[in-house]
């Protein structure tokens, strides 16, 4: 028995010396590469890519990467200024909303070429890619699935007596647990994500903010959108959300008035959740949207893509780097779903018995909305972006009272249309 034994690990480590020096002799052929990495983010974002991207590259050893990180703003006008340079980055965290203009202008490298070679999809269900796909070919890979949500503070909540709802809450629930913190000397949510409110305020009516078939919006009646200015003007008159003057003072998640103390919820996407606890030492957890007809309103939706540049000059190295964020379990112990929920099923099963309370929640949440949602809509159209500053500038002039809401909504079809119909 110990003769063979003993036999076996001298085989053992002989295969483990051949496949060493195989690995080496094929490092040894490689030329050495460097690719460009872009992203946005939090701080708690940037810590966990570097480390990853350190991890990828002992991987890989001839392989470098370079990384660019900012936040969300600057990112899509630095992308802006490289792209008439010349100098788009080789792979770049890409968004649902610029996906199908990007594609488009010619500017992502399809990545069907590279699934089954560099890039495994195996333990990922189709469903998890459809958002990704513009006329039928992949130009993004989800780097996280997540869903809009109510980030709640548990701590505050304990703290002041309010009893946490439950996930079928409405409208009239959010109203009177903000009320109840407002005694208290806090608002009960901060003021942010007003095309996100109003993105599934829409849903929940049975429409769609942009037009699914045509260029435009996706709605016939302007008292949709009349609803929620009205909803967002109420709330702020009523104190139970702050002013704009207020919300604006926050430097971004890290910063928001819930991690100050100063409110016991905001409305985020799902995978910011993990930026805002990581911000503060109470516990943060999560909620769905409230009703009525969330389900409608809900949708689970890519957290964020990585996608290649059609020009860069090393696509195979990128689709490797796109591969380890989605297969490789280490890099996945390292954001522990900071993205989103990862779409690899084996994936998933590695970090379950790793995840603390707020990642579990997110966790929970996403397979709560799998049964709680609707389809997602087609990409956002060209314009969108600027639709979206449209919305926040007239949403100020509501909550300063400059205009009425139905005139905000009348003004919002216009000018939205114009810039929509001009793409």
């Amino acid at each position: 028995m110990k003769k063979t034994v003993a036999l076996l690990m001298t085989g053992a480590l002989a295969m483990s010396s051949m496949m060493t020096m195989a690995a080496a002799a094929e490092t040894a052929d490689q030329e050495p590469v460097t690719i460009r990495f872009a992203w946005w983010g939090s701080q708690a974002r940037n810590d966990q890519t570097q480390a990853v991207v350190e991890l990828f590259e002992e991987t890989y050893p001839w392989i470098t990467v370079e990384c660019e990180f900012v936040g969300w703003d600057e990112y899509w006008d630095n992308l802006s200024t490289q792209i008439a340079a010349g100098q788009m980055p080789d792979i770049l965290q890409h968004d649902y909303r610029y996906l199908e203009t990007y594609v488009n202008k010619g500017l992502l490298h399809s990545l069907d070429e590279y699934v089954g070679e560099q890039i495994d999809l195996e333990k990922v269900d189709e469903s998890s890619l459809s958002g990704g796909k513009v006329n039928g070919e992949l130009y993004g890979i989800p780097l996280g699935m997540n869903t809009f949500a109510v980030q709640y503070d548990e701590d505050t909540f304990a703290k002041y007596g309010v009893e946490v709802p439950d996930p079928g809450w409405t409208y009239e629930d959010f109203k009177e647990v903000c009320g109840q913190f407002k005694e208290q000397g806090i608002y009960g949510c901060d003021l942010t994500n007003f095309e996100d409110w109003v993105l599934y305020y829409v849903r929940s009516r049975g429409a769609t903010l942009y037009s699914q078939d045509g260029v435009g919006l996706g709605y016939e009646d302007d008292a949709i959108m009349e609803e929620i200015f009205q909803m967002r003007l109420d709330l702020v008159t009523e104190g139970l959300l702050p002013t704009p003057d207020v919300a604006n003072q926050a430097s971004g998640t890290e910063d928001s008035l819930i991690v100050r103390g100063d409110a016991a919820m905001v409305t985020y996407w799902s995978n910011a959740t993990a930026a805002v606890a990581n911000a503060t030492e109470d516990t943060i957890k999560v909620l769905p949207m409230f009703g009525p007809d969330s389900d409608k309103g809900t949708y689970i939706k890519p957290s964020m893509f990585a996608s290649i540049s059609a020009a860069t000059e090393h696509p195979e190295e990128c689709a490797l780097l796109i591969d380890f964020f989605t297969n490789n379990v280490e890099a996945n112990k390292i954001m522990m779903g900071e993205r989103g929920v990862p779409i690899s099923s084996e994936i998933r099963e590695a970090l379950l018995p790793e995840l603390d309370v707020t990642s579990q929640a997110i966790f929970e949440l996403l397979d709560y909305s799998e049964t709680h949602s609707s389809p997602i809509n087609n990409p956002d159209p060209e314009g969108a972006g600027e639709v979206v500053s449209l919305l926040q500038e007239l949403e100020e002039q509501v909550l300063y009272e400059q205009m009425t809401p139905a005139e905000a909504a009348a003004q919002f079809r216009e000018e939205a249309t114009e810039i929509l119909t001009s793409k």
